[in-house]
C-alpha cells in the first residue's frame, strides 16, 4: 500500500564507510582501509522491491570509497538498469588499487552494469593522501569508454569555504584539476567544505567565528534534504539500514515495503514537536525528557535533529 507521504523517487546506497584517504575536509565519520561493506545481493533486492511500487527516477552509490566493493556497486546499478531507472550515479575517489590491469577492468564493469554518472572526487584534500597516478589512469579507462555506455564523466572537487576564496587549498585543487582537464575530463562545480567532521577538526580557522547556529530554519529546507512526511528519498548503510534522515528498519531483517508500510512520522512524539513546531522545540523536547544532546558541535539544525532522533526515536 501506498502512503500519501512517501513518493520514493531516488534512492542512494551507501556502499561502505571504509574509505582510501583520510581526507581533512570530511564532514562524515569514515574507517580506513578495509571494512565492512554492503550486502549486495540484500541492497539489489530492496531496490526491486521500491522499484516495483515507485517510480524512481535516479539512484546513486557512494560512500567511504565504494569501489573498495565495486562488485556490490555493479550489482546495484545492474539492477537499476533493468528496473528502467535512468540516472545512475556514482561518487568515487577513483583510488581502490594500483593495478592498472584491474583499474581497467573496474572501469569496464561499471560501464557495463550501466553506470552512467560518475563524479569523481579531485581536489588537494583527497589528493594528500591518495596518489593522482592510478585515479588518473582510472579517469583515463572510463573517458575512453565514455561514449560506449553514455557516461557522463567530471572531476567534483570540494572547495575550501568557495571557489573564489584565495588559499594554498584551492591553488592546489585548481592544479590538480588542469592535469585532468588535459586528459579530457571536465570538472563540475564541485561543492564548498562546511566546518564539520574532521573540516571542523583541521579547518576551522578559515571559516569565520561568527557562524551561529540557527534552529528556526524549516525541516526540508537544507540541500539535500526533504521533510520525514514529504519522502522523496531513502538511503541504505552499509549496515542494511534503511533511512529517511535516521533509520526507520533494516532491509536485511525485513522487505523494504514492509518497513515504509510501517512509517508513520506522526506516530512518535518527537517526530511530531519536528513537523510542527521545528529543531528548536524538538530541542526543548529533548531536554524536558531529560535527554542530554550536546550541541555544541553541531553546525546545522540537521546535525541536531539528528543528534536529538538517535535519543527519543
Amino acid at each position: 500500500m501506498s502512503k500519501p507521504h512517501i513518493d520514493i523517487n531516488r534512492v542512494e546506497f551507501v556502499i561502505t564507510r571504509s574509505c582510501t584517504g583520510k581526507c581533512k575536509h570530511c564532514s562524515v565519520a569514515l574507517d580506513s582501509g578495509p571494512g565492512k561493506g554492503i550486502d549486495a545481493n540484500a541492497a539489489a533486492a530492496a531496490l526491486s522491491q521500491l522499484a516495483e511500487r515507485y517510480t524512481i527516477e535516479s539512484i546513486l552509490t557512494f560512500g567511504g570509497e565504494p569501489l573498495l566493493y565495486g562488485a556490490a556497486v555493479c550489482a546495484i546499478h545492474s539492477t537499476a538498469r533493468d528496473a528502467g531507472i535512468s540516472e545512475r550515479g556514482l561518487i568515487t575517489n577513483g583510488f581502490f588499487t594500483r593495478d592498472n590491469h584491474k583499474i581497467e577492468a573496474m572501469a569496464a564493469a561499471l560501464v557495463d552494469a550501466g553506470v552512467n554518472d560518475i563524479a569523481l572526487s579531485v581536489d588537494a584534500f583527497h589528493q594528500e593522501d591518495i596518489p593522482v597516478e592510478p585515479v588518473l589512469c582510472f579517469a583515463k579507462a572510463l573517458y575512453a569508454l565514455s561514449e560506449k555506455g553514455g557516461l557522463k564523466l567530471r572531476t567534483h572537487p570540494a572547495w575550501l569555504v568557495n571557489k573564489d576564496h584565495a588559499n594554498p587549498y584551492n591553488d592546489e585543487t585548481k592544479r590538480l584539476l588542469k592535469i585532468f582537464r588535459d586528459a579530457g575530463i571536465k570538472e563540475s562545480r564541485g561543492n564548498n567544505i562546511f566546518p564539520a567532521g574532521n573540516a571542523n577538526t583541521y579547518l576551522r580557522d578559515y571559516f569565520s567565528d561568527n557562524d551561529v547556529l540557527d534552529l528556526t530554519v524549516p525541516c526540508g529546507s537544507a540541500p539535500y534534504t526533504s521533510r520525514p512526511d514529504q519522502v522523496g528519498c531513502v538511503s541504505i548503510s552499509p549496515n542494511g539500514d534503511l533511512e529517511i534522515c535516521f533509520p526507520v528498519g533494516n532491509i536485511y531483517e525485513q522487505n523494504a515495503l514492509d518497513i515504509l508500510d510501517r512509517y508513520d512520522p506522526y506516530s512518535n512524539p518527537a517526530m511530531r514537536v519536528l513537523l510542527e513546531d521545528g529543531v528548536e522545540k524538538l530541542l526543548e523536547y529533548a531536554q524536558n525528557a531529560g535527554h542530554g544532546v550536546d550541541v555544541s558541535h553541531c553546525y546545522t539544525a540537521c546535525d541536531v535533529c539528528r543528534k536529538v532522533m538517535k535519543v527519543a526515536l
